[in-house]
């Protein structure tokens, strides 16, 4: 067999794999994307301190190998990318494909992402805020960063609510057409 073939197959491989394991795989970029923006938001780093000596920051649980300078951009750099990618390949898993005869749990995707979508909506800076209107601080540092990153978290967070919230509802109504005795349990009962 050529490295063509061997090349090729290899390829055909990882892309199975990755196509098989796309919920797996999205919610591992989706967590860490939320564990280290959120490391780095709380930490009080903003894009303006690009550059900077940041020793005045708090010193990171974990000591890094590399200088403090390069921790909390290369987290911010490689966190926010992998936030979006994991999202909104979640939110494409959970459009497609929704199907009576299908049984392959989306609904707990959708769940997921009503309730992500939710928390950040209401706990979350509002891109039209005040930033002394704000009562937490990691609210106000959100916005420190820039209008394009708090809208961007905003319209995101908006998305993965209203594509969770909308699939959760279909999913009931098939499990209603799956399940009719529920239905004329909820009516007797009234």
């Amino acid at each position: 067999m050529s490295s063509d073939g061997q090349c090729q197959t290899y390829w055909q491989r990882i892309s199975s794999y990755a196509k098989n394991h796309r919920v797996s795989v999205s919610l591992l970029l989706s967590a860490y994307g939320v564990v280290y923006l959120t490391s780095v938001v709380l930490g009080g780093w903003t894009l303006a301190d690009w550059g900077k000596d940041v020793t005045g920051y708090p010193q990171p649980s974990i000591l890094p190998l590399l200088p403090r300078g390069f921790i909390n951009p290369l987290f911010f750099v490689t966190s926010l990318p992998a936030l979006f990618i994991g999202t909104i390949s979640l939110c494409i898993y959970r459009i497609r494909g929704i199907s009576p005869k299908i049984v392959d749990n989306k609904e707990h995707v959708a769940i997921l992402l009503t309730a992500c979508g939710f928390i950040y909506q209401i706990i979350g800076t509002w891109p039209l805020g005040n930033l002394v209107d704000f009562q937490w601080e990691w609210q106000k540092q959100i916005l420190r960063n820039g209008a394009a990153f708090a809208w961007s978290l905003y319209i995101l967070s908006l998305a993965a609510l209203l594509v969770g919230g909308t699939s959760v509802y279909i999913h009931s109504r098939i499990y209603h057409q799956r399940h009719p005795e529920v239905n004329i349990v909820s009516k007797i009962d009234s």
